[in-house]
């Protein structure tokens, strides 16, 4: 599994109408396009130590070639409305995707995962 990152930059001020964008945004892909490939996703804001201007758009998919076709989905005319009005909120050179390899899932029980004590 990959967990597809997008960072981005917010200008300062701005974070309330970028995440309505952004939900916006996302309810869309995931209703008409390869996003729907994706097991999820997560947005999340910067709290300690990241600036709370600093977004996260997170996207789990099973392989790079669901996530490539969903990212090329992207240059369909539909998205570009949620682009364009995004646009004006983001700081200049901010956006960047990462994408980490997950080597192991848990349930997320961590008392069951450490054993007795």
């Amino acid at each position: 599994m990959l967990i597809c990152q997008w960072h981005l930059d917010i200008a300062y001020g701005k974070q309330g109408e970028a995440v309505k964008i952004m939900r916006a945004w996302g309810a869309e892909k995931f209703a008409s396009s390869e996003f729907r490939l994706a097991r999820g996703s997560r947005l999340s804001a910067g709290l300690v130590g990241a600036s709370a201007s600093h977004l996260v758009d997170e996207y789990w998919f099973d392989s790079m070639a669901d996530f490539e076709a969903a990212l090329a989905g992207m240059a369909a005319p539909r998205f570009r409305v949620h682009s364009d009005a995004l646009a004006p909120y983001i700081v200049p050179g901010s956006q960047h995707w990462v994408i980490y390899r997950v080597l192991e899932e848990s349930s997320g029980d961590v008392a069951a995962r450490s054993g007795p004590s």
